[in-house]
């Protein structure tokens, strides 16, 4: 890596960097605020100009082996695509805004440019998991499905329900999906938790969490569940159980978890923080912290600016 502490500007404002250790040369792709797509080397310098396939943002992203699997939104137009695009070769620019604004019908349907495969979705995506060499989603009132990273389904599931929470608001909700080494576990708003069979969807169970608010995003490390709510307050289950909680001052963006020091580094808002079992660290910071990245033996913050820097929390 490059000095410790320097700052590296990225060529765009980021919403997510993705490592990716299985594909020669390439270090890790940065995803941009507005769809755009970037391959970095290990010095988090672009390999090739930015490029943007699609002419909206991508909701959700994951990387298997050499493939980004992506959805793009564009709510006004009401269109949304999933696709996949290997990240082997630079990426390609897509059709402007007005185009996929006058190709309405399904049969003209203008899809990302330089995929691998794509498909046109009727309904919002909610959740991206990688599961195993494919990979799980949920579509809004259709259910939850299965792919092979080829784009072929392989199984299809009804949309989650937790009967026992149909009186609470947004209970019926779907907003994460963690794949566990036992399972799929389905999240609502409120807090319930389904759990899939992994072989064919089949439901296993559900259970809920008592939360003082609305669910955001859940990470799941073995038996460790950080659940992070809208307001920024999370709570870290681990085996069931409250490890710990804590209140933050707005809300989280990402999640990663320490494996040596058992620990969570939250990016915050003007805030980076580190929670542990017994202790609650917090470094104020002048941007909105969109990511924390670990590389080597360093720790860095991805900010809303487009900048990298040396996290705060490691000094």
């Amino acid at each position: 890596m490059g000095e410790k502490g320097k700052a590296k500007k990225l060529p765009f404002k980021v919403m997510k960097i993705l490592p990716t250790p299985q594909i020669e040369d390439v270090f890790a792709i940065a995803v941009g605020m507005d769809g755009e797509l970037c391959r970095l080397d290990e010095e988090w310098n672009p390999i090739e100009a930015f490029a943007c396939p699609f002419p909206s943002p991508i909701e959700h992203v994951i990387i298997i082996n050499d493939l980004l699997i992506a959805t793009w939104i564009d709510r006004e137009l009401l269109v949304a695509r999933m696709g996949a695009i290997r990240c082997t070769k630079p990426f390609q620019n897509g059709a402007k805004r007005g185009d996929v604004r006058k190709a309405r019908n399904i049969q003209n349907a203008i899809q990302p440019a330089g995929v691998a495969w794509s498909h046109v979705l009727d309904a919002e995506p909610l959740g991206l998991a990688r599961h195993g060499d494919g990979f799980i989603f949920i579509l809004w009132n259709r259910g939850v499905y299965s792919f092979q990273s080829n784009g072929v389904e392989q199984w299809r599931a009804p949309p989650p329900e937790w009967p026992d929470m149909k009186n609470i608001p947004m209970s019926q909700e779907s907003v994460d999906i963690c794949v566990t080494e036992s399972s799929i576990e389905i999240w609502s708003r409120a807090g319930g938790c389904c759990r899939l069979s992994k072989e064919d969807g089949t439901l296993i169970g559900t259970g809920s969490f008592d939360l003082d608010g609305s669910l955001d995003k859940v990470e799941a490390i073995g038996s460790n569940r950080l659940l992070v709510l809208k307001n920024g307050h999370v709570y870290w289950y681990k085996q069931g159980k409250l490890l710990c909680e804590a209140t933050t001052s707005g809300p989280i963006q990402s999640v990663l978890f320490n494996g040596e020091l058992n620990s969570w580094y939250l990016a915050g808002w003007r805030e980076e923080l580190e929670l542990m079992e017994n202790d609650f660290k917090r470094c104020e910071n002048q941007e909105v912290v969109v990511q924390h990245v670990r590389s080597n033996d360093q720790l860095w913050t991805v900010t809303n600016d487009g900048m990298m820097n040396h996290s705060f929390l490691t000094e």
